[in-house]
């Protein structure tokens, strides 16, 4: 016993000695320009394989190294390699910082050893430097500082952009460069997305929480590589992925809508809504009863609003030896919202020179509850420094409930028009009639990515992506019912005006749900060589996908069937459990309603892209191929409606990105790229959706043909610092068969082929700090011409008239003043945006076209950190309580107001 102890303290002893003996390396790696950290960056010696990667402060340590001379290597993506020669002594601690410079000219997708920083405002500029093609970033840090708290809040403000409300009020899709949501390509991580709306094939950016994105990519020119259907540009989400050091962070806030302090919001039971129809939860030999259909989601209660609640997390960490990367995200936006707002529909007076008059006046309350959760699933595997696979999943869920209220008074015709007295209407008197609605749906979209990045030899990449992307929207019963009432002037009553009691008109009940799935192949092989001091890169590769949507509609209606108390042939409404109905079509619309559809798209595609650097000039370009198949078919016989019905045709992309560095801080850029707008799916099913909350239908167009265009691009980059910027740029497109909606009838409009359009305009961007203080800009002032085709109601005859591309405003202003104090951990935000008139809507009729009024908002967002770990915010918008404002020749057709909104909360970061 006593031998062996001997011998353990012995060797202790002896071990001890000797690891005294062995030296260290330690140091930071950084940015050369910025000095900023570059955690993830991979530090290794020669012939020695204990690699290490710089933690979140950017340091390293290599420990136990064995005496001697070592060649010291770095490699971080998007950097140029470091190499250095050391000889270290035995005990030594030697300390090295080492500063990495950008490098331009490598493989930016070949890279496996680590990461650029993608969040920081830093690293928005850097990419914007470096892209091939006119790219505009907003990166995890300047949206965690803004106001918002979705992608469209985000996206509207980037220059150029704007963003268009969905049905529900809330801001949703974007505009770029003046050219609507059917313009542009929306991408989740690089790859297209499917869509849950059944008719268009744009996502709501308002369902993406903004706290899931590492940064948001807008590409307003196209290289050989990218997708071809995008003439306004390119939005791709790009989510978060796996850090190089633990990371954990955790957010909530609280938050109101200032809508509900001056009305309550309006409710409704949900515990009752049958998820299907009778006829397909019984059959189609079951005759339904009134019964069979719930009440109390028609009963609507006046509540105090709940307030609005937000959560999420973010946690990242490597596991073996780095070699694989977990990140889960998940967040959370529970919200009350609403709208007020007053719809007029117009006529043409013959008797005034067929000038538009108002003959109803509506007006609406939108009480909504939306549940928002994304769930971000992010792995990758390093296998060696060659081969690294990559998997994305990226799942959003969201939940509608929204109680629509309207009163519709008469001016002019309908059933009970105004009282007539002296010769002249009496204002106040005819028919009212109110429309109670009440809506639910559930939403998914699921984009589950695998990807593959292969380093074949020094010259040759291979990369590979797998896409399953799937959104389905199941919407059931919506539910509808109507009560109108008549007040007449009187003059020789005591009270001059006399009202009828409210009486009940029927109610329609409508079941919908469809389903969108994307399977998508993409394979690319880059070759990268030297032609003496030249670089030379060559990429080819191809994609497939096939697309499957698939729309199911049933609709029920009610009607009164007779008196009730003795008050003749119509039934007085008291509340909406003592209505009686009957069923009129007791299968519903199943067995003939056009909207029951199937349609399937398939495109392939395929590419040739080089690029070549000369000096200081990049010069990128080649041609895509895109082949189209799409088509339809009724899920019953229509002998009224063409069926089956398929569409293919192709289409040669041409492009070329030119980009001169002037010196390390300028890049003047040129560039040209043709693109194609495929018209949506619903569009070219020709039959008439069920009117909505507005009144107007949609009808499809079989003979519908997708548009094509030439774009052209010039602009002027300035990075005078790492975080600062300056953009002057012009843009001209020429679109072929671009795709606008046209009223064909006061109450319907269908998309259809004007012959040809141009838009054109100029942006300018600037972003400079003068201290603590900052100011960023950006500005764009956009024209466009289409030639319309109307009727000219005096006449009758058809005729040509110039107008703006539909959706295109003229003027888009963003202007932010911020405050930053490192010292005192201060962040302030003052934001103000302007919108410049806009084509709502056109009409066939000439001068009949609707357009929405300039706005201006207002919103202020502040963070403040306390301590280490914890920081307390503010979000506040539309401060200045701006109302959306339609207008027809002057007479206010629409007018919304959502008043404005905010929110607190405290931040943890690890």
């Amino acid at each position: 016993m006593g031998k062996k102890l001997y011998f353990f303290i012995f060797s202790l002893l002896f071990t001890t000695a000797a690891f005294a003996q062995n030296a260290t390396l330690k140091g930071r790696i950084t940015d050369k320009q910025t000095g900023e950290a570059l955690p993830g960056a991979v530090i290794h010696l020669d012939d020695h394989d204990n690699a290490v990667s710089a933690n979140g402060k950017g340091e390293y340590a290599l420990v136990n190294l064995t005496p001697g001379e070592y060649k010291v290597k770095v490699k971080f993506f998007g950097y140029s390699e470091f190499e250095q020669k050391i000889k270290i002594a035995a005990g030594q601690i030697m300390v090295l910082d080492i500063k990495l410079g950008l490098k331009t000219n490598d493989l930016q997708t070949v890279s496996v050893f680590g990461k650029l920083d993608k969040e920081s405002d830093a690293a928005s500029r850097a990419s914007e430097k470096n892209a091939d093609n006119v790219t505009n970033v907003v990166g995890a840090k300047a949206i965690l500082q803004s106001p918002d708290i979705n992608a469209a809040n985000v996206l509207q403000r980037v220059s150029g952009v704007t963003i268009q409300r969905n049905n529900g009020g809330d801001d949703a899709y974007a505009v770029i460069r003046g050219m609507e949501p059917r313009y542009n390509n929306t991408l989740i991580n690089g790859v297209k997305i499917t869509s849950p709306d059944d008719k268009s094939r744009f996502v709501s950016l308002s369902v993406v929480p903004s706290d899931l994105l590492q940064r948001i990519e807008v590409s307003k020119s196209l290289t050989p590589e990218m997708e071809g259907d995008a003439i306004g540009g390119t939005v791709n989400m790009v989510f978060k992925d796996a850090p190089d050091s633990l990371i954990f962070n955790a957010s909530a806030s609280i938050g109101y809508s200032a809508i509900f302090l001056d009305r309550k919001f309006v409710d409704f039971s949900k515990k009752d809504i049958q998820a299907e129809s009778p006829y397909d939860k019984i059959g189609p030999t079951y005759v339904p009863l009134p019964s069979d259909f719930s009440r109390s989601n028609l009963d609507f209660k006046n509540i105090t609003a709940p307030p609005n609640t937000l959560f999420g997390f973010t946690y990242g960490k490597r596991f073996f030896n780095n070699k694989l990367g977990i990140l889960v995200a998940d967040n959370y936006q529970n919200q009350y919202f609403g709208d007020n707002s007053q719809l007029n529909p117009a006529a043409e007076d013959p008797n005034n020179g067929f000038k538009p008059y108002l003959t109803d006046i509506e007006n609406r309350t939108y009480s909504n509850h939306q549940i928002n959760n994304g769930l971000v699933l992010h792995a990758d595997y390093n296998f060696d420094n060659r081969n690294k696979i990559i998997l994305d999943n990226v799942l959003l869920y969201t939940y509608f409930a929204q109680a629509f209220l309207s009163t519709d008074t008469t001016i002019v015709g309908g059933d009970a028009p105004r009282t007539i007295y002296m010769g002249k209407p009496v204002p106040g008197t005819g028919s009212i009639h109110q429309d109670n609605t009440s809506s639910t749906y559930q939403q998914f979209l699921e984009n589950l990515k695998i990807q593959g990045k292969h380093i074949l030899t020094d010259h040759l990449l291979l990369d590979w992506t797998g896409v399953l992307s799937d959104a389905a929207n199941k919407a059931p019963d919506r539910a509808e019912y109507t009560t109108n009432k008549r007040i007449s002037y009187e003059p020789d009553s005591v009270n001059k005006f006399v009202s009828t009691p409210y009486y009940y008109d029927g109610s329609t009940r409508i079941w919908q749900h469809n389903e969108d799935k994307d399977y998508d192949g993409l394979l690319n092989l880059t070759y990268k060589t030297k032609l003496g001091k030249n670089i030379l890169e060559l990429k080819a590769g191809g994609l497939y996908r096939h697309k499957e949507r698939n729309n199911y509609q049933n609709q029920y209606i009610l009607f009164a069937p007779g008196g009730n108390n003795n008050i003749g042939s119509r039934q007085q409404f008291v509340n909406i459990y003592s209505v009686r109905d009957s069923v009129i079509n007791p299968n519903g619309t199943a067995g003939y309603d056009l909207n029951n559809y199937h349609v399937f798209e398939d495109i392939t595609a395929a590419f040739g892209e080089f690029k070549l650097t000369v000096d200081k000039l990049d010069i990128v370009g080649g041609v895509r191929l895109e082949n189209t198949s799409q088509g339809y078919h009724f899920l019953q016989f229509e002998q009224d409606a063409p069926d089956n019905v398929t569409k293919s045709y192709a289409d040669i992309l041409p492009s070329l990105n030119l980009k001169y560095r002037l010196n390390e801080q300028t890049n003047v850029r040129a560039s040209y790229y043709a693109s194609i707008s495929r018209p949506g799916y619903y569009e070219i099913i020709p039959v008439t959706q069920p009117a909505g909350n507005d009144g107007t239908s949609d009808k499809g167009n079989a003979f519908l043909q997708h548009t094509t265009s030439n774009n052209f691009d010039l602009r002027y980059e300035f990075f005078p610092k790492p975080d600062q910027e300056l953009f002057i740029g012009g843009f001209y497109k020429n679109l072929q068969n671009p795709i606008e909606y046209q009223f064909v009838d006061s109450y319907t409009y269908e998309p259809v082929n004007s012959p040809q359009a141009t838009v054109y305009g100029a942006e300018a961007t600037y972003t400079k700090f003068f201290g603590n203080f900052g100011i960023t800009g950006n500005y764009s002032r956009t024209f466009s011409n289409v030639a319309g085709t109307y009727k000219d109601p005096a006449t009758g005859n058809t005729v040509t008239q110039d107008r703006p591309l539909q959706g295109q405003a003229d003027d888009e202003l963003n202007l932010s003043f911020e405050y930053k104090n490192a010292v005192k951990k201060l962040f302030v935000q003052l934001a103000f945006q302007y919108t410049g008139k806009t084509l709502y809507r056109i009409n066939q009729d000439l001068g009949g076209d609707y357009y929405q009024q300039p706005q201006s908002f207002l919103s202020l967002s502040a963070d403040k950190a306390i301590g280490k770990h914890f920081t307390i915010f503010g979000k506040f918008n539309n401060l200045l309580n701006t109302a959306t404002i339609i207008k027809i020749d002057g007479l206010v057709n629409g007018h919304d107001l959502t008043q404005p909104s905010g929110l607190v909360g405290i931040r943890y970061v690890h």
